[in-house]
C-alpha cells in the first residue's frame, strides 16, 4: 500500500503534467494565430465571384472571404479626392475593405483596373481602391459569400454599386 505521501506526490506530478501540456497546447494556439495575423497582413487579394444582384447571378469583385465589395457613386480618389462616406454612422453600414500601409495589393486574372490604398486620416487606416473608386463591405451581406443586398442602395449622398471586374 502506497504512502499518503507518495500518493500525493503522483498525484501532484499528474497535475504538473497536465498543466505543463495546456500551457505548450496554449503557446502553439498563440504562435499560429500570430503567424495567421501576419500573413493576413502580408497581402490584400481582390478576385471574382458569383453574387445574387437584384435575383440574377452576377460576376462581382470580392475580398479573400468571397464577400462583395461595393462603391458609392460620386466617390474617387485621385488628382481631386472626392468622398462622402467619411464617419462612423456610414461606416457601420458599409465598413470601409481596410489594409495595412505595407500590405501588398494583388488581384486575380478576373479583376481589370488598378488597385490602389487610401489613407483614412481621421480613421488612421488604409483602405483598398479599384480604378480610384474606394472599395466597401456592406454589413448587412454579413460576410455571407453571394450575397449583394447593398445593390442600388441610395445613402450617404450617392448610390451603392456592387463593383465590376
Amino acid at each position: 500500500m502506497p504512502s499518503p505521501r507518495s500518493s500525493r506526490g503522483e498525484r501532484f506530478g499528474v497535475h504538473r503534467t497536465v498543466r505543463s501540456k495546456a500551457l505548450v497546447l496554449g503557446l502553439a494556439i498563440f504562435a499560429l494565430a500570430a503567424m495567421s495575423a501576419v500573413a493576413v497582413a502580408a497581402s490584400t487579394t481582390l478576385s471574382t465571384g458569383k453574387a445574387s444582384v437584384n435575383r440574377k447571378s452576377r460576376t462581382v469583385v470580392v475580398n479573400s472571404g468571397g464577400a462583395t465589395l461595393y462603391t458609392l457613386s460620386g466617390e474617387s480618389v485621385g488628382k481631386v479626392t472626392r468622398l462622402k462616406c467619411v464617419n462612423s454612422s456610414c461606416f457601420n453600414f458599409w465598413p470601409p475593405y481596410k489594409t495595412t500601409r505595407t500590405a501588398k495589393l494583388t488581384k486575380t486574372a478576373g479583376v481589370k483596373g488598378t488597385l490602389g490604398k487610401l489613407h483614412r486620416i481621421k480613421g488612421k487606416f488604409y483602405q483598398v481602391t479599384l480604378n480610384g473608386r474606394p472599395l466597401y463591405m456592406f454589413a448587412f451581406d454579413k460576410g455571407k459569400r453571394g450575397s449583394a443586398k447593398g445593390e442600388g442602395i441610395k445613402s450617404f449622398g450617392g448610390v451603392w454599386h456592387v463593383a465590376s471586374p
